[in-house]
């Protein structure tokens, strides 16, 4: 979703089974010239959590299946 300001609402879910156990939805900061910027900008802010989560599930011994 496109704000009047340029700047874009994404989001995140992190899922384990069938619920979600992290959700995050931001307004990005910066402004974005278009819809693959802002896109990209998106997995940019988003990508450590995600990662930090994985990694945090898999050190304490469960197998993390990643699905595209």
């Amino acid at each position: 979703m496109v704000h009047p300001d340029l700047k874009i609402h994404n989001g995140m879910v992190f899922t384990l089974g069938k619920g979600a156990i992290i959700s995050d939805s931001t307004k990005q900061k910066s402004n974005s010239r278009s819809s693959t910027e802002a896109e990209l900008n998106g997995v940019d802010d988003k990508i450590c959590k995600i990662l930090w989560s994985k990694k945090f599930i898999e050190y304490q011994g469960f197998k993390v299946n990643v699905i595209y």
